[in-house]
């Protein structure tokens, strides 16, 4: 088995000055991958970039935390305030699964609706690993259009349909600190066999992104780190290929016992000029979970202890 590193950039759409950002890694080779939100001001661009680059692999990044939902907010009311805007993110909340499924169903639509297609489904502050109702959702509707999933680090195994299409680990980190490049090499070069996936949150600051999101400056000390060539090189001197989640869905599913379910289809892999990846801080065994859970960076974490996300 090869080595296959998905390197994807999270918040294609929050704004332009994000996008912009995003574009630049991806023809840097420091990423391969970026997933969009579609219920964001940056939207338009976003799509206009996208259309003009068909190496990048653009997901869909399930938002239920930024803005207004796509859906009529009284239809979905678990999601929402009393004003309509979603719920923030920074306290557990109880969803509503029909609620969570008829967003999930506008923002697929609204993606299908720029003429693009989902290369993968991933959520807006990792939602679906925290959340066993919306991981159920986004499954099932991952495993209903034959796209992957982003592995979550936590194991929910009883809502995982058999069908499901995920990489095999995920790395989830931070870039912004002195050490990050040189972070970010270590992990590629020891990414083991199989495909990988590193996320990371690269872009430019401008008053749209100032008044959605405190990830700011962080942003633009990542694309510091995305845009090094020294990335394309690592890849390229230790015969790792570069590849986009379109990788991961042309995989056969197994079975229980290790047989393929589908004759394996051609493998289209993306230009070694797109590789990147940035969100990675410590290694992710093949389940998802972190090998080095009390590594943290000088930041502050949520009540979970998790590093907070943008």
């Amino acid at each position: 088995m090869n080595r296959q590193v998905i390197i994807n950039a999270d918040d294609f759409g929050l704004s332009p000055a994000v996008n912009r950002g995003i574009i630049e890694a991806y023809r840097a080779g420091g990423i391969t991958s970026t997933s969009m939100m579609v219920n964001m001001p940056g939207l338009a661009d976003a799509v206009h970039a996208a259309r003009s680059l068909p190496g990048l692999g653009v997901g869909l990044h399930f938002n239920l935390t930024y803005g207004r939902p796509l859906s009529d907010p009284a239809a979905v009311p678990s999601l929402v305030r009393e004003n309509g805007v979603f719920l923030d993110g920074k306290i557990r909340r109880s969803r509503n699964a029909a609620d969570v499924a008829a967003e999930l169903d506008a923002q697929w639509n609204r993606f299908l609706e720029t003429s693009l297609f989902p290369t993968h489904l991933d959520s807006h502050q990792l939602l679906h690993q925290d959340d066993p109702v919306i991981y159920r959702v986004m499954a099932e509707l991952a495993c209903r259009h034959r796209i992957p999933l982003r592995r979550s680090q936590i194991d929910h195994p009883h809502l995982s349909p058999p069908a499901l299409k995920m990489t095999d680990r995920v790395l989830l980190d931070t870039y912004g600190d002195s050490e990050g490049l040189q972070r970010l090499l270590r992990y590629i070069r020891s990414a083991p066999d199989g495909m990988t996936e590193i996320m990371c949150h690269p872009g430019y600051v401008d008053d749209v992104l100032r008044g959605l999101s405190e990830w700011t400056e962080i942003r633009e000390r990542e694309l510091r780190v995305f845009t090094n060539p020294e990335i394309a090189w690592t890849m390229q001197a230790c015969s790792i290929e570069p590849v986009n989640f379109n990788a991961v869905r042309e995989r056969p599913v197994l079975s229980d016992d290790g047989v393929s379910s589908a004759a394996p289809l051609k493998k289209t892999a993306v230009p070694r000029s797109s590789l990147a990846k940035r969100r990675s801080r410590s290694p992710i065994t093949q389940t998802g979970r972190h090998a080095n859970h009390k590594r943290r960076r000088r930041r502050s974490v949520t009540p979970s202890g998790k590093p907070p996300l943008p």
